[in-house]
């Protein structure tokens, strides 16, 4: 009896293992890939783990010629097709939302075996079952500590229909048959035969994602992540191990009903691994529940055992307390120690993408945070009169053009559905003109455009000082105004101050400092702008808020809209405008002649360019593809007057060309830091870029190492040829 129940607890403990492994590493896939073709990713990652077992019936087969092998017929086939459909769903799930999610949503399997045995008559379906049933969901439910992770109703419903998939899977293979058929499926020929039918019935999925146009393979073949394609392998093979153990031991021993049982006893101690490891806090209530879950398991296989002739079948026994307990630690060491090797060998991998991800999101909810008094504002938000935009950015520098959309990104998240546009001069007149605001409704909110233009940089009559009056005007109607994240900067410190107590004169003569700051905001995304801004506007709210267009990520790099699909080693994007501080440097020849000069950068290739549109950069952008725009996080409804999706399909396609961005840009190198793509800046006349990003990613640790965001600084284009070079031999691309 020892020996019995030791082979059944190491064919528990090996069932769970392979789960783990694939699925850690499944997910680890889905994660590291581009959103942008999930569902190419899903049916590829799907059929390469069906494809192991179909392999193994090859093999099988041939070796076999002049004797019996597996044998392939309709049940079969049917069954391979429960087999990777559950497969192709469960993977669907993961892409879709958290592994643990899935495991959880997935522990409602008992349910469904059990109403097919029950209508098949293999089991009395009564009060008992039902109970054993609701205390496991219950306590599989309790066992989980409260994610914060994103999920999606997408996610859930795959994961449910894959349940209905594995219950007629396993009930099939342990019924199908007769127990004494030679053809039984519970053998390792039934299960290469499964998997065989199991690949065949992917014909159909595979045809109709080719015509419905999910079909871009081009950067799963093409890839050069070594991480990524030790993913696929190690989760195909771990898949096709955990189902031979699944359909070939634990469903020889047991029925699917006591099979489902243990699925979710397995399932819990997967689930709580995931969260160990993601480092999520547990609670007493959690680890109890999680411990009667799994004891529960253990204990129903022995209560649900098969009804045959009226007579309850005796082969199936209880596993002892000893190896029960003894069994659930060790497989909690050997899975967590699974997780922790390999995330140690994964740097710079998931743990970096997943601290990316954090930094934005961080960013995010600091920029939501410092206005949220204003934006979440009933008496603004629900106001009649829509939010007004004032000169969004419509001309051919994409960096404005991002500030915009990001404005748009803000506007809609925080609800504000209903906005309209006037234009003072960067609008380029696609929108009526502001004039004096006798044609906008009192009330409501009205928004400045921000940027890097509040001074006498750029335009100062035009811009700076007609923003100043507006806001006068603006009040007059009884609208709030907020002029979004600005840099400040004056050459003329005279012009500054004058400016400063002109401005500050008017308002003063119009209201007190208490209505003037609770009608006036000001944001600056610098530290030294919100200084000056706060000593020289006292009778305005100034605040810190991070850049705009960091509201618009993540994004994901995608070579999709790209003529060519070769990378050069370096794109450098330079400005040639007075901000410039690289303009004697910003020929080819001259940029040929630095790289040249290094033994270490020697003969590396690189493009020149600036902003699509500012340059002829039409050789990047192929217009006759026919794709939608980025796949963002939030995509704003109401994009105005601009085709925004135009703009990041051609910027997306001039950076895919490269391996790695050197920039002069502030916003060259945010939507590097965006796309997560490797990038080098060195800074322009008054240092905005450090600066402005200094401000964004202060606001979280997870932003803090530069080896994870894929960025550097450098003082000087040499310098920062040198730094790229280096990120080139590290494979940073």
């Amino acid at each position: 009896m020892g020996m019995t129940e030791l082979c059944k607890f190491l064919s528990f403990f090996f069932w769970a293992l392979f789960t783990y492994i694939s699925h850690f590493f499944a997910k680890h896939y889905f994660s590291n890939n581009s959103t942008n073709f999930v569902t190419e990713n899903v049916i590829f990652l799907t059929s390469l783990q069906v494809g192991c077992g179909a392999v193994l019936f090859l093999i099988m087969k041939i070796t076999r010629r002049h004797g019996s092998g597996p044998v392939l017929d309709y049940k079969v086939v049917l069954l391979g097709a429960c087999h990777s459909y559950g497969m192709m769903m469960t993977n669907s799930s993961m892409s879709q939302t958290t592994a643990s999610l899935t495991h959880l949503v997935k522990m409602s399997e008992p349910f469904y075996t059990t109403t097919i045995m029950a209508m098949m008559g293999k089991i009395n379906f009564n009060i008992k079952i039902i109970l054993i049933m609701t205390i496991m969901l219950f306590t599989a439910i309790g066992s989980e500590p409260i994610s914060e992770s994103r999920s999606s109703m997408v996610g859930i419903f795959f994961a449910l229909a894959s349940n209905l998939c594995y219950a007629l899977r396993n009930t099939g293979t342990k019924y199908f048959y007769p127990e004494d058929s030679s053809k039984s499926k519970t053998t390792l020929e039934g299960f290469s035969a499964i998997s065989f039918g199991g690949l065949l019935s992917l014909l159909p999925v595979w045809i109709a994602a080719y015509f419905l146009g999910f079909n871009n393979y081009s950067h799963i073949l093409s890839n050069t992540n070594v991480q990524l394609n030790y993913f696929l392998i190690i989760s195909s093979l771990s898949h096709a191990l955990y189902n031979i153990v699944s359909l070939t031991i634990i469903l020889s021993f047991f029925n699917p009903v006591q099979h489902a049982m243990l699925n979710v006893g397995k399932r819990t101690s997967i689930v709580l691994v995931f969260y160990i490891f993601s480092q999520r806090s547990f609670t007493m209530l959690n680890c109890i529940s999680a411990v009667t879950c799994l004891l529960v398991s253990i204990v129903s296989v022995k209560v649900m055992t098969t009804k045959k002739g009226g007579h309850s079948i005796t082969k199936t026994t209880q596993i002892g307390w000893k190896y029960s307990v003894a069994g659930i630690l060790v497989l909690l060491f050997s899975l967590s120690s699974i997780s922790l090797t390999a995330s140690n060998y994964q740097t710079g991998g998931p743990s970096a993408r997943d601290n990316w991800l954090q930094c934005i999101e961080d960013i995010q909810q600091n920029i939501i945070s410092k206005l949220s008094d204003h934006l979440t504002n009933p008496s603004l938000l629900h106001h009649p009169s829509p939010l007004l935009l004032i000169d969004p950015a419509y001309q051919s520098n994409m960096g404005d053009n991002m500030i915009a959309y990001g404005e748009l990104v803000l506007m809609e998240r925080m609800g504000f559905m209903n906005h309209t546009e006037c234009n003072i001069i960067q609008s380029l007149g696609r929108s009526k003109g502001c004039d004096n605001f006798t044609h906008v409704p009192d009330g409501g909110l009205a928004w400045w455009h921000g940027g890097g233009n509040w001074g006498d940089v750029w335009n100062r009559e035009t811009i700076t000082l007609r923003r100043m009056r507006t806001f006068i005007q603006l009040v007059k109607k009884g609208k709030t105004v907020i002029g979004m994240p600005q840099s400040f900067h004056y050459q003329n410190k005279s012009i500054e101050t004058g400016d400063a107590a002109e401005w500050m004169g008017a308002i003063a003569a119009e209201a007190n400092s208490e209505q003037s700051k609770a009608k006036m905001v000001l944001t600056w995304r610098q530290y030294e702008s919100v200084e000056k801004g706060a000593l020289l506007y006292p009778l305005l709210d100034n605040r810190l808020v991070p850049d705009i267009a960091f509201m618009i990520g993540p994004l994901e790099e995608t070579d999709i809209w790209s003529i060519k699909k070769e990378k050069v080693d370096l794109m450098f994007l330079l400005r040639i405008d007075k901000e410039s501080k690289n303009k004697g440097n910003r020929h080819v020849d001259k940029l040929r002649e630095m790289i040249d000069n290094n033994d270490e950068t020697r003969g590396l290739s690189f493009e020149l360019v600036d902003w699509p549109g500012m340059a002829p950069q039409e050789k990047f952008f192929n217009e006759t593809v026919d794709a939608p725009g980025p796949n963002f996080k939030y995509k704003v409804l109401d994009e105005g007057k601009f085709d925004y999706q135009r703009m990041f399909k051609r910027s997306i396609a001039m950076f895919a060309s490269g391996k790695v961005i050197i920039t002069d840009r502030l916003h060259s190198s945010i939507l590097s830091f965006l796309l997560h793509k490797p990038h080098v800046y060195v800074d322009q006349m008054y240092g905005k870029i450090r600066k402005t990003r200094e401000v964004a990613f202060e606001v979280s640790e997870k932003c803090g190492d530069r080896e994870e965001m894929k960025y550097d600084e450098a003082v000087s284009l040499a310098e920062a040829i040198l730094k790229a070079t280096r990120m080139l031999k590290e494979k940073k691309f």
